[in-house]
């Protein structure tokens, strides 16, 4: 007989053989026990964990001669033995990513018009399901929602969101997920003590965490480490053929990242390289290595979830206490950044190295309980010289006091001499006291609101605005000359009779306010405005301009009709 596959030979022929999907089986079991058969299912999730074994389990458990009422089919039955080898013509698979035409559907519902060969049902198993096209599954669609009473479809597919909504409401849907590192690992070694092999529990160890969560990776990594290994095998054969390199020396480059020893680290990535280890795969065992660590590092309870065998769980504990959770979490950012760095620019082994180098050279963050503990102790310290920190940061922050000195009363001159008289009596000299400024004196508000402007003082200022502007802004005296100002409130209305006039002054509006401000001691809004003769002219050039157009057109007309030249009818 042909050498057959482990994950073949070892497919799962009834429910309890099945690992890891425990709500997928309970489901279809109770299905089976109460008859309540629905007439389409999808089965979705990751590949290799068994949504195409669960389908045909499902189909020879429907067409069972014997089952009885058991939910389990008995697999030695006829029915159970086509199925099993692919002999049943009541159980039709089809692979959707080769047949996802319109016509392969149309097809498909021409058939299922027949009645069985020699079962109760007749199972159809579309794999690859997503694959179908738009118009397939529109030519699917009817067939889907009333299909005749003897057909089941069971739908599988790695990307469920690819399904169209209406195809998704008409199917009762199952999620499998991934299977544990535990149930891996003891599906592996009752497979390895069946077919007489020897493999060591930290080989298994990486084997389940090379899989992630899928049995049928797990067990084609199996396959090609016994016909390495010839009947045994030790983690590090398969950390070999993992494409890790040596076993032994990621250790090591572990310990090093760890102690922050730069040089073990750089000899070990060299180590690694020259034995031609898979960079981006390397880099994917430290993630979940560092990953575990954090999962240590949060809570001890958390050990179940960690991947690895018990003796490596045990070492990773050791590990966990000599690290700080922000020190494990940057470093794995950092191998997730360099995996990505890898896949955009290449240079594999430089921007592996890089990564771990940055490893080796992070420093550790502060613990917040030494930044309180530091605190605590600054305000203590503070506290016994009899200023809180609040009080010194605010007098230090406070500005000097301004000490405003009064002003010295006027001294009056004396008057001249009148001539003839006398000099005058010398007095001693008095120091008097300088007088203070009265209490109830305020000094004058600086934003107080200017005085209402009147018409008449706008026009007399109005020459002074004109003077200024001038000496500031010649060429905005031209245009603000043509201007005629007035009041409107508050504001102040500038009136053009032309737009070029007009859009010059808006242009330089800021140079106007300024000058307005100055003169009249605050600053007021500008109003800019056409004035009616200026738009009563405009209005009289477009008549113009639409009376010679008319005329011009009458012109033409009367050359059409009669010949000759028309001569000017005002002579």
């Amino acid at each position: 007989m042909s050498y057959i596959a482990l994950s073949r030979k070892w497919r799962p022929q009834r429910f309890q053989d099945v690992v890891g999907q425990t709500h997928v089986v309970r489901t279809l079991q109770n299905v089976l026990r109460t008859g309540r058969v629905h007439h389409a299912y999808l089965f979705s999730g990751p590949r290799g964990v068994g949504k195409t074994t669960m389908a045909r389990i499902f189909a020879k458990a429907l067409n069972c001669t014997q089952r009885a009422d058991e939910p389990e089919p008995c697999d030695t039955c006829d029915s159970c033995e086509a199925i099993r080898t692919g002999r049943s013509l009541d159980v039709v698979e089809i692979d959707a990513a080769s047949n996802n035409g319109v016509d392969d559907i149309r097809e498909l519902r021409e058939n299922v018009k027949l009645g069985t060969v020699s079962s109760q049902y007749r199972v159809y198993i579309i794999d690859e399901a997503h694959m179908l096209s738009t118009a397939a599954w529109n030519a699917f669609l009817k067939t889907l929602e009333e299909p005749p009473s003897h057909v089941v479809f069971v739908f599988a597919s790695t990307e469920k969101d690819r399904f169209p909504p209406t195809i998704l409401s008409r199917c009762q849907q199952f999620e499998f997920h991934r299977m544990a590192h535990a149930e891996i690992t003891a599906r592996l070694e009752e497979l390895l003590a069946t077919e007489d092999i020897e493999l060591d529990a930290d080989a298994l160890g990486l084997i389940a965490q090379q899989s992630e969560g899928c049995l049928r990776d797990a067990q084609s990594i199996l396959e090609q480490i016994i016909v390495y290994s010839d009947g045994s095998a030790t983690a590090d054969d398969v950390s070999r053929i993992l494409g890790f390199g040596s076993a032994y020396v990621m250790g090591q480059l572990i310990e090093a990242l760890i102690a922050r020893d730069a040089p073990a680290t750089v000899r070990c990535t060299q180590e690694l390289v020259g034995q031609g280890a898979d960079v981006t795969q390397c880099l994917r065992y430290l993630v979940g290595h560092f990953q575990g660590l954090m999962r240590l590092k949060i809570h001890a309870d958390l050990a179940a979830t960690v991947q690895g065998s018990e003796s490596l769980i045990e070492q990773m504990r050791g590990q966990a206490e000599r690290l700080d959770r922000g020190r494990v979490q940057w470093a794995i950012k950092t191998l997730m950044h360099a995996e990505r760095d890898i896949k955009t620019l290449g240079y594999d082994a430089y921007n592996f190295e890089l990564a771990l180098l940055d490893i080796c050279h992070a420093e550790d963050p502060i613990p917040l309980d030494m930044v309180v503990d530091q605190l605590q102790e600054l305000e203590a310290r503070v506290a016994s010289e009899g200023v809180g920190i609040r009080q010194a940061v605010a007098a230090q922050a406070a500005p000097a006091p301004v000490v405003e000195m009064p002003r010295p009363a006027p001294v009056a001159e004396p008057d001249p001499p009148e001539e003839g008289a006398g000099p005058e009596p010398e007095h001693e000299p008095t120091h008097e006291e300088p007088e203070t400024a009265p209490d109830d004196v305020q000094p004058p508000e600086p934003n107080a609101a200017p005085e209402p402007l009147t018409e008449e003082g706008l026009q007399t200022v109005w020459k002074v605005v004109l003077e200024t502007v001038a000496q500031r802004d010649g060429p905005l005296a031209g245009p603000l000359h043509e201007a005629a100002p007035g009041v409107r409130g508050d504001s102040i209305v500038l009136t053009f009779r032309s737009m070029i006039n007009l859009n010059m002054a808006k242009a330089k509006s800021a140079v106007i306010d300024e000058i307005l401000a100055e003169i009249l001691g605050g600053a007021r809004p500008i109003v800019f405005t056409i004035g009616q003769d200026a738009q009563a002219g405009r209005a009289e050039r477009a008549h113009e301009q639409t009376a010679d157009a008319e005329h011009e057109e009458q012109e033409q007309l009367v050359l059409t009709v009669f010949t000759g030249d028309i001569d000017d009818a005002t002579e």
